[in-house]
């Protein structure tokens, strides 16, 4: 019972989606069950015309299914929707437009609708849409005419005609409420969908594709949202300037492809050893920008912590394995810094440990 509420909650979510063909086999399969029912009705009532009419037009929608599984879409609904016509016209003729049977021609418009308008096999849909419904206008029109004109060969009873009306009513009410809950789902599939797709867009436009760490696109933003905490809040963070030391010598003696690989070991290493709610992006080339949520000791701290785990990586080439290091500049949020001064500030720093002798924590 747990799994059939979770399916329907799925269902009901937009999160279990439905192709047109799913649901165009299901719909037809309802309305076959349908003239089953009639069939059987009229067979009681004694109108053996209609009943053997209706049987025929059940096992008829059961041989579409087989159009719909060779995706005969347009086909399967031309032949569905001439059906539903010329039951109104056959009834109204038969046994009396009081029967109801004409509430069809009037119930289908929204369904033609739904499905022309929401399924990608019909082209130049507002045309096809308005073709349909003309359609089904005239024949509502026509069986109202021929009512007028024509007396019905073998009336229905008072209380079957009572009861043909109310049943048909009934199932045309729950025919557009059917159509109209499947655009509702339809459309909450698709904005959930169009919301996940510019989710993943969003976050691949801040991921740097090589390292798969942030890009500097994303940290720009993050920096610029940590200095309005620290002014609002007073939240202190840190940020710590790192460069791979040599790199150009790296990648001129074994190739750029080589160049990479010591980029995506580095950012591995680097992210490592932060914790969840801290930020590390490739600033650019072989550069890397951290925010670390801490003041200046703890920084340093973790700054430390990458330069020991850089300095113990060993990427191999052919038979030897070649080391990298990597000097960090560190500095801590000042009020009333902008985004550039603060990142100079960690950037002097890293130049100083350059200066210094590289592979060092400065700040």
């Amino acid at each position: 019972m747990g799994n059939f509420s979770h399916y329907i909650k799925g269902i009901r979510n937009g999160e279990v989606f439905f192709d047109e063909q799913f649901k165009f086999s299901f719909i037809l399969h309802e309305v076959g069950l349908l003239h089953l029912l009639f069939s059987v009705l009229f067979y009681i009532m004694g109108n053996r015309v209609l009943g053997i009419y209706n049987v025929c037009v059940f096992l008829g929608y059961l041989s579409i299914d087989y159009l719909i599984k060779f995706k005969k879409f347009r086909l399967s609904l031309i032949i569905a929707c001439t059906e539903v016509m010329l039951h109104s016209f056959l009834t109204t003729v038969t046994v009396g437009i009081n029967t109801g049977f004409s509430f069809y021609c009037f119930s289908m418009v929204p369904c033609v609708f739904y499905m022309i308008l929401t399924w990608n096999v019909f082209k130049r849909k507002e045309i096809t849409s308005i073709l349909y419904t003309s359609a089904f206008a005239l024949a509502l029109i026509g069986n109202c005419m021929i009512s007028f004109f024509v007396e019905p060969k073998t009336p229905a009873p008072f209380g079957w005609a009572i009861a043909f009306s109310s049943l048909n009513a009934v199932m045309s009410v729950v025919a557009m409420a059917e159509f109209l809950i499947m655009l509702d789902w339809d459309v909450m599939h698709k904005s959930e969908k169009m919301q996940s797709l510019n989710d993943e867009l969003g976050e691949k436009a801040n991921i740097d594709p090589l390292t798969k760490l942030y890009n500097r696109r994303f940290m720009d933003q993050k920096l610029e949202e940590k200095l309005t905490e620290l002014s609002k809040e007073g939240n202190i963070f840190g940020i710590i300037m790192a460069d791979i030391d040599d790199f150009k010598k790296v990648n001129d003696t074994y190739g750029h492809d080589f160049g990479d690989r010591i980029l995506v070991e580095v950012a591995a290493a680097l992210k490592k050893s932060t914790r969840d709610d801290d930020f590390v992006c490739r600033w650019g080339g072989e550069e890397f920008l951290i925010i670390i949520n801490g003041n200046k000791s703890i920084t340093k701290d973790v700054a430390e912590r990458m330069r020991t785990a850089v300095s113990e990586i060993g990427v191999p080439f052919g038979n030897d394995i070649i080391k990298v290091t990597m000097t960090f500049g560190v500095t801590e949020s000042i009020t009333g810094f902008s985004v550039d001064k603060l990142v100079s500030v960690a950037d002097d720093n890293l130049y100083k440990g350059k200066q210094n002798g590289k592979n060092q924590v400065v700040g």
